[in-house]
């Protein structure tokens, strides 16, 4: 535990030097306030006439009387209440500024947690984001990088109460030795006793990461697949399996504050049980007197609270610090699979053509290549689909083609130029890209259009729905574009968000288009629209349709086929056509009883 919690503070010192020696000096300044506070209480005692102080108790009131006269006061009842008085208000606006500044770091720690894990979600190949789980990611950026923060503040506050309690132990030091041992002994064997619960709270910890991962991914799921639920009439099924999720991450942070519980509950057992046992050895066994016993009695009366804070901090700090390790494991996981894209203002463009050269790909080692030995070409201003049955390697080729995964083996060039990292972000910069789902913020028309093109001007925003044949239905809305969409565009139908999707893409001027199953999920006549615009775009760029609906490649100047992840024939759609035994052809004929059938009504928008 003390190896991360030091590990911990070294990284907090890197990221705000200033604000940690801030907290530090506060944290000096309070328990010199603290300590001087003490020093007043054993005047007044004297004042109050409780004793003759003798020994290292009148040391300390012959001291600070000393301190008043050096100033020109005379220690009396009415001036040592006013120093007093002044003192206490002091300490309470040290404290105030302390708990501020531990409020701003955990919230500065939390920010830079969260910023840095999503820089490195967002920089990482693609690759490995595929494979991870999202709800995991989710919780890394919300529930994990919060402990993170509270953990900041935790070890801040641990700090002060550590040095809070020596400024205490000194002063019961200096008043009696053997005493101030007898309870240091108590309270040792009181830690030795509650080390088993130190470990249970860290294991709790560690399961509570765990369990909350469980629970974001059982909401996101769950969440997402409402209308499944519904149409299959599994409400309460569904709810049951996500109560039974639910009901265990609440049992694990049950057995958390249990074992929080069973650690106050038994360290302030343990300090009466320490305070009865120092009070009868000063009596019985030292014979210290009585003016003494009082002070000591109530200089521990005040350090006990701080121990017993100082034990339940350190509890929520084994709690909280398994959320750093795993946060800070997240990101440097993420670190090392960034990629390493060179900063460029330029745009690349195809000026002749993309080619696929012998190019195999497999998503997990020992797995049977997503794309084996596929060699074809994609010329320049030319429309290109590739077409094939589900699983035949389709998806893979415009993953390819973007850059988001590398051939295992072959190449990809574009105008001659293997394509690879050193220039992805200029590539990619000249790419618009559609994809089956839909991503729409739940925002206006134009904000969502303007996310691909933020310096987008509003007469470029109707040119790019116009060329997408969306121009017509955005002027209808209720008001245009700053029309809201919706959560994922709920109130939108599904052809009018893919045409949105489109004219975004378009937005960005791209020199190649990629259409991945654009249409698939759209009825015949949204189709026929995306298809009109697509052909409306022919010679303007380069454009990629990559699909399994033949009818959407009748204008592409060349068709792919492909099955398996291999490639089976090309030609166009007539060509093609023409063969009889040919794939495309038995393609087609898999579909025509499809084609022949009635389209299915198109998906209404939510009002």
């Amino acid at each position: 535990m003390m190896g991360i919690a030091w590990r911990f503070f070294r990284a907090m010192t890197r990221l705000m030097p200033r604000r940690i020696a801030a907290g530090v000096a506060l944290s000096l300044a309070v328990t010199a306030s603290e300590a001087a506070g003490v020093l007043l209480l054993a005047q007044l005692l004297a004042l109050a006439g409780i004793g003759t102080p003798r020994g290292a108790a009148g040391t300390l009131v012959r001291t600070v009387g000393d301190a008043f006269r050096a100033v020109g006061w005379q220690p009396t009842l009415g001036p040592v209440l006013t120093v007093f008085v002044v003192l206490a208000v002091a300490l309470a606006l040290l404290q105030r500024t302390q708990n501020l500044v531990a409020n701003r770091m955990e919230l500065e720690v939390s920010l830079d947690a969260r910023t840095r894990l999503y820089d490195a979600i967002a920089g990482a190949r693609w690759l490995p984001l595929a494979r991870a789980r999202g709800s995991d990611l989710l919780t890394g950026l919300t529930t994990e990088v919060d402990r993170v923060g509270s953990a900041a503040a935790f070890l801040l506050t641990f700090f002060v109460h550590a040095l809070l309690a020596l400024a205490y132990l000194a002063v019961a030091l200096r008043l009696s030795p053997a005493l101030t041992g007898v309870a240091m002994a108590c309270g040792g064997v009181l830690l030795v006793t509650l080390r088993r619960n130190r470990v249970a709270t860290r294991a709790a910890g560690q399961e509570i990461s765990t369990v909350s991962a469980e629970l974001v991914s059982a909401a996101t799921e769950h969440l997402g697949a409402l209308k499944v639920v519904k149409s299959y009439g599994a409400e309460e099924r569904n709810a049951r399996m996500y109560a039974a999720v639910a009901r265990r991450a609440t049992e694990v942070r049950m057995r958390a504050w249990g074992t929080y519980a069973d650690a106050r509950a038994g360290f302030i057992s343990g300090s009466v049980v320490m305070l009865a046992v120092m009070a009868y050895v000063a009596l019985a066994v030292l014979q210290v007197s009585g003016s003494t016993v009082l002070l000591l009695v109530l200089i521990f009366y005040r350090l006990v609270p701080r121990l017993a804070n100082l034990q339940n901090v350190y509890q929520m700090l084994s709690h909280d610090l398994p959320a750093w390790e795993e946060v800070e494991a997240r990101i440097a996981a993420l670190e090392a699979e960034r990629e390493a894209l060179s900063e460029t203002a330029e745009r690349a463009v195809v000026a002749r053509s993309i080619r696929f050269e012998d190019v195999s790909f497999a998503y997990e080692p020992g797995r049977a290549d997503a794309v084996h030995g596929l060699t074809l070409e994609i010329p320049a201003r030319q429309t290109t689909a590739v077409v094939g049955p589900s699983g035949a390697g389709k998806t893979t080729v415009a993953d390819l083609v973007l850059g988001l995964v590398q051939p295992r083996s072959g190449r990809i060039t574009v105008d001659g130029r293997a394509l690879d990292e050193r220039w992805l972000r200029a590539w990619r910069a000249g790419i618009g890209y559609v994809a089956q789902d839909t991503l729409l913020f739940n925002d206006t028309v134009l904000a969502n259009l303007r996310w691909a093109q933020p310096d987008a001007t509003e007469a470029e925003v109707w040119e790019a729905l116009r060329l997408a044949a969306a121009e017509s239905f955005v002027r209808a809305l209720p008001d245009g574009l700053a029309t809201p969409v919706g959560d994922r565009g709920v109130r939108l139908s599904g052809g009018e968000r893919q045409r949105l999707a489109l004219a975004r893409a378009l937005l960005r001027r791209p020199a190649l288009l990629i259409l991945d199953e654009a249409t698939s999920a759209l009825d015949s006549e949204n189709e026929r629209r995306i298809r009109d615009a697509i052909r409306g775009l022919h010679g303007r760029m380069t454009i990629l349709v990559i699909t399994h609906r033949l009818p959407s490649v009748r204008d592409a100047d060349v068709v792919h086929v492909m099955e398996g992840g291999r490639w089976v024939e090309s030609g166009t759609w007539a060509a093609l056509m023409e063969r009889p035994a040919g794939r495309f052809r038995r393609l087609w004929a898999s579909q025509a009883g499809e084609a022949d059938a009635p389209e299915p009504e198109a998906e209404e928008a939510v009002p």
